[in-house]
């Protein structure tokens, strides 16, 4: 048994597989974001361009995506926030992904934006949050932000 690797505790093939795989779309914005944390563990740029915003990409997305793979060993991925855009069609994701390169502890803290259209989410863009040194960290350790992913 494979676990998938966008944490939600299920079989690969019972979770982003059929994503990956484009046999299915995800339902929401959450489900397109462990899809898409899941093509970066996996070096899935093929993917990742699919799931970006039409009007986001450009030629050269795919290679410069493929390129920044490198060899990361991924960590894993904490969900803290999920909420409503201004209508049913747009969506906020924020997440902590971990990753460990060259022997140094990496972490991704965004607040991604996604838009359905024509029944499909995209992923559009990304902030990161803003947090304050001594705010509990969104990864879940338990310790402040400073001491943490900040």
């Amino acid at each position: 048994m494979q676990l998938c690797p966008c944490g939600s505790g299920l079989e690969y093939s019972s979770c982003c597989q059929s994503y990956l795989d484009a046999r299915q779309y995800p339902e929401h914005a959450e489900q397109l974001m462990r899809s898409r944390y899941t093509a970066f563990v996996l070096a899935r740029a093929d993917y990742l361009v699919a799931s970006w915003h039409p009007t986001r990409r450009y030629p050269e997305l795919e290679s410069e995506i493929s390129a920044s793979f490198g060899t990361p060993d991924w960590l894993g991925l904490t969900v803290f926030e999920k909420a409503s855009g201004s209508d049913q069609n747009e969506a906020y994701v924020s997440f902590v992904a971990r990753f460990k390169e060259s022997g140094k502890e990496i972490a991704i803290i965004e607040r991604s934006r996604f838009l359905k259209e024509n029944d499909q989410w995209y992923y559009v863009d990304g902030v990161r949050p803003a947090f304050g040194r001594n705010d509990a960290c969104p990864c879940g350790s338990g310790k402040k932000f400073k001491k943490c992913c900040g």
